[in-house]
């Protein structure tokens, strides 16, 4: 049964969480001393087991992730996991629950599922109270292994399968990519593996984690499979190009707690506030960074706009909306933005289906064009679509979006891209999305034994 919760002690995490100077430094540091005890108390060598269950009782499955912030991509993932889950465990009782990080499940299967209820409004003690009650937990988030986004997001998936190993369930991070982390993360990552089976979604990430001593699978990212509903697609051009900008100069959110509270004591809002307690991060040079890049999608927009195609600006986050009127706003021209939110994900993905071309700073359209044989360029802000389009011949097809006249390489990748070797693009985009697909089935398929091995 192990120790009963110490509310004294988690009281005491949270005040100092609250009152650090540096509370993400704090918050992993609560992550690692409650996975630590969770080992204590369920002793060494018991990982892998189900929870204790009554006969017949449905297999409890807890999907962490990003869903419900409005993410497109994140909500792809948990909904083909969920689909999955299903298939494969389609003759026994599954109850599954996923943990959210908003309200927006704008989606049947995310409707369908249930919402982790918390006890405790601090997240390590909350899910080391909630983890016990579940016989798996999967890390069904793409970015998990990487500070860009935020270091207390990466803790809260990485501790929650750690967590879920150390009180002996089956823990796995599913399909997961890995970029450039901190030190303090870093280290994090390596004192809480134990147990967990880590599949990444391509071999640049597999190769990051292997340099840290982590043992990894192969695999592939869950959301290839995903197709809008036919009745969901939203009414465009019969031939437009599909941008899908963001801001990729805000990056990484910090949590701030005494920022959050001068703004709360003033009544005072700030566009930079990310959540609760979180701020993006924002200066001089990142917001002339980032001019130059909305100068650089409003440029390509153009171009597309003098070859025939009618931009059309799709905000793959409800955050990316801002970046997409911006841009829009800079054009001579009326180009229409669904933003998710505004839009169904059906819509979103709906738009992307059926475009001539993409230009996209997000990854999961990238996914989503090659899934559909859409021809796409990536402008990257990190490491995911450069490993994405290296790792299937596709390196030409990807620039950085702090390259100097990007949007001239963007359009000449185009030029190059039309006629004959149009055909040669979408044959190769069908091959790789055949090998993901079956790549995330035998992800399944391996999970599957590992449960039923538990």
């Amino acid at each position: 049964m192990g120790e009963p919760f110490d509310r004294g002690a988690a009281l005491n995490r949270q005040r100092r969480f609250l009152s650090a100077l540096d509370p993400d430094t704090v918050l992993l540091d609560d992550f690692r001393e409650l996975i630590e005890a969770a080992w204590r108390q369920s002793g060494a060598g018991t990982t892998g087991r189900l929870g204790k269950r009554e006969p017949n009782a449905p297999l409890r499955v807890l999907l962490l992730g990003y869903t419900g912030a409005g993410n497109t991509g994140a909500d792809l993932r948990t909904i083909e996991t969920i689909r999955q889950l299903r298939a494969l465990f389609a003759d026994r009782p599954l109850a599954l629950t996923v943990f959210v990080l908003g309200g927006l499940l704008d989606h049947p299967d995310l409707r369908s599922v249930d919402i982790l209820s918390l006890g405790n409004d601090y997240l390590p003690d909350a899910l080391a109270q909630a983890i016990p009650r579940f016989d798996v937990v999967l890390n069904v988030e793409g970015s998990t292994y990487t500070s860009k986004f935020s270091d207390a997001l990466a803790a809260l998936l990485i501790g929650g399968v750690g967590l879920a190993a150390a009180n002996g369930r089956v823990a796995c991070a599913y399909g997961i990519d890995a970029g450039a982390m901190s030190d303090r993360l870093s280290r994090f990552a390596t004192a809480t593996a134990d147990g967990v089976d880590i599949v990444c979604r391509g071999r640049g990430a597999s190769a990051r984690l292997r340099s840290l001593g982590l043992t990894v699978e192969e695999g592939a990212d869950a959301a290839w499979n995903f197709r809008a509903a036919d009745d969901a697609r939203p009414a465009l051009p019969p031939r437009y190009a599909v941008l899908c900008p963001n801001n990729p100069f805000w990056w990484p959110v910090r949590t701030d707690v005494r920022r959050a509270l001068e703004l709360e004591l003033a009544g005072a809002s700030s566009a930079l506030r990310y959540g609760p307690l979180s701020f993006h991060a924002w200066d001089d040079l990142r917001a002339a960074r980032f001019d130059a890049y909305k100068r650089g999608f409003a440029a390509i927009a153009e171009g597309l706009r003098r070859r025939g195609y009618a931009p059309v600006f799709v905000a793959m986050e409800q955050l990316d909306r801002a970046a997409c009127e911006e841009i829009a706003a800079l054009l001579p021209f009326d180009a229409p933005v669904l933003a998710r939110g505004a839009h169904s994900l059906d819509a979103i993905v709906g738009a992307l289906e059926r475009a001539q071309w993409i230009v996209t700073t997000r990854y999961h359209a990238c996914v989503m064009a090659i899934a559909n044989r859409v021809p796409v360029v990536g402008v990257s802000m990190d490491s995911r679509i450069d490993q994405l389009f290296a790792e299937h011949g596709l390196s030409d097809w990807t620039l950085s979006c702090e390259e100097r006249g990007f949007d001239g390489r963007v359009l000449e990748r185009i030029d190059a891209g039309v006629g004959p070797a149009l055909d040669d693009l979408r044959d190769r985009y069908a091959q790789i999305a055949q090998d993901q697909s079956r790549g995330f089935a035998r992800m399944g398929e391996r999970l599957k034994q590992r449960i039923l091995a538990a």
